[in-house]
């Protein structure tokens, strides 16, 4: 991994100073990553699972956290990598470049994931440990804090900080599950979920979750891969898996 970010850099092209982007501005969702040799780019944004994951599970944030993404990028399809200094080509240049371009660049043949599963796996002992330590903390559950605001032991803004940190929580804790289910892989990654308690901890909604994982780092829609699911799952679980199916699928 590199160490750090040049703050400034002299465009190769123009010569013109520009300052590379490294995080979504405060009223953006998301930012561009140009690959350092064409013009694609990948999106990411805050919600990102992966950049979630990163953050939370090595304790990062800002330009850590922008050197962490860069480094588990996957390659451009042509074969070059992102780079937030987009190859020390400026944002100007760029879209001379773009607009320069007669044809658009054709799109990969196959499913792309974003993401270097390969490398990202050096992280899988962390992120497990992430999950496992999480299993085993007996946080506040919501119905506790409810209990607690109706009984008159803590006052409105108490509560409303309360549940905005459960939401945050469990957020976070479920982007982690996804990128977990994505190094994991689809062979095992359902029977590694049920043997370490995340159905117990987290109710049905993780099998939505990893299904989203798998389909973030292997292409594989959520309605296929629950849909195969489904036939191992029994009682209130299948359920609930079939319901969830039938609404995403337009049976309703």
């Amino acid at each position: 991994m590199i160490d750090t970010f040049a703050k400034e850099l002299d465009c190769v092209l123009c010569q013109s100073r520009y300052f590379p982007v490294f995080e979504p501005a405060e009223e953006k969702p998301n930012y561009k990553i140009y690959c350092s040799s064409c013009v694609r780019w990948v999106y990411i944004g805050k919600g990102d699972p992966v950049r979630a994951a990163l953050r939370e599970v090595l304790g990062i944030k800002q330009e850590a956290l922008a050197l962490a993404i860069q480094t588990y990028l996957n390659v451009c399809p042509c074969g070059q990598e992102f780079s937030h200094d987009s190859g020390k080509r400026c944002p100007d240049c760029i879209e001379k470049i773009k607009k320069e371009t007669k044809a658009p660049l054709p799109p990969p043949a196959d499913f792309h994931c974003l993401w270097d599963i390969k490398k990202l796996k050096e992280l899988e002992g962390k992120i497990f440990e992430y999950i496992f330590n999480r299993l085993a903390t007996e946080g506040e559950t919501l119905n506790q804090l409810i209990a607690r605001f109706e009984a008159g032991e803590i006052d409105p803004g108490t509560y409303m900080t309360g549940v905005e940190d459960l939401q945050y929580r469990e957020s976070t804790d479920i982007c982690v599950v996804k990128t977990w289910a994505m190094l994991v892989g689809p062979e095992m990654v359902f029977r590694a979920a049920e043997e370490h308690g995340l159905v117990e901890r987290y109710g049905s909604r993780v099998l939505i979750s990893i299904a989203s994982g798998l389909e973030m780092g292997y292409g594989t829609s959520i309605l296929t891969t629950l849909s195969q699911e489904e036939k191992n799952l029994d009682g209130s679980l299948q359920k609930e898996i079939q319901t969830f199916l039938k609404k995403i699928a337009g049976g309703f």
